[in-house]
């Protein structure tokens, strides 16, 4: 009687022991899923894409008639400048224009002023006078209509000239090399024609500043893309 007890126990005893096992392992295995399961987020939480910098949200001011932009002007074919906006060449850009100068001088590079200020009547004349040598479509590719030119703004400089055939010129070279060092812009660049509406023009430089210009460089983008803006006539 008392091995069959005693066996009894041994065997109760042994099913406990498999009982408690059995949990130990159900507990490490749980636990072992919940770490898995929390490496996979934080990994996946590490592997998003990084959002490009000028996609971002923009705020937008009208301030006499005048659209600013994350505090910057603009003026294409889809924002304008009222016509009595006549202030001349800003001395921001005056002053940056000739610091860049005299950097360029040192590398034998000559740079003048060909175009500064034009008011909303000259830019007029000068429209007009290209609309009715080429028509407007074609017009449309190289002058701005009256109101939509960023000379307006005095904050854009056409160097040296303003023709095709300056294009790959030393000096043109130099300038969309260097240009951003004193916080200007190549405002219509080679590639962007079908966002900023006009062709490639190396010599027409627009002043937005170092930060701002040194950004939109090294992104590769121009002022309607860092502003996410359009350029776009309305139709008539």
């Amino acid at each position: 009687m008392k091995n069959k007890k005693i066996k009894i126990i041994a065997v109760m005893s042994v099913l406990l022991m498999l009982l408690i096992s059995g949990c130990n392992k159900s507990n490490d295995t749980e636990s072992s899923l919940s770490t898995d399961e929390s490496s996979v987020s934080s990994s996946s939480s590490v592997k998003q894409p990084a959002v490009k910098a000028f996609a971002k949200a923009h705020s937008t001011e009208v301030i006499d008639g005048v659209t600013y932009v994350d505090g910057i002007l603009i003026v294409n074919k889809t924002y304008s400048l009222p016509k009595s906006y006549n202030y001349g060449l800003t001395d921001e850009t005056l002053k940056a224009f000739n610091k860049m100068k005299n950097a360029a001088a040192k590398d034998n590079i000559y740079l003048e002023i060909a175009s500064g200020f034009r008011s909303y009547e000259e830019q007029e004349a000068l429209y007009n006078e290209y609309k009715s040598e080429n028509g407007q479509k074609k017009a449309d590719t190289y002058s701005a209509r009256p109101g939509h030119s960023e000379h307006q703004s005095g904050m854009a400089i056409d160097v040296n000239g303003a023709d095709f055939s300056m294009v790959g010129q030393k000096d043109m070279k130099w300038l969309g090399k260097h240009c951003a060092e004193y916080g200007f812009i190549i405002r219509f660049p080679k590639n962007k024609e079908s966002i900023t509406g006009y062709s490639y023009e190396p010599w027409h430089i627009r002043y937005v500043g170092k930060k701002t210009a040194k950004e939109i460089k090294k992104q590769g983008i121009c002022l309607e893309e860092y502003l996410g803006v359009t350029s776009k006539y309305n139709p008539q």
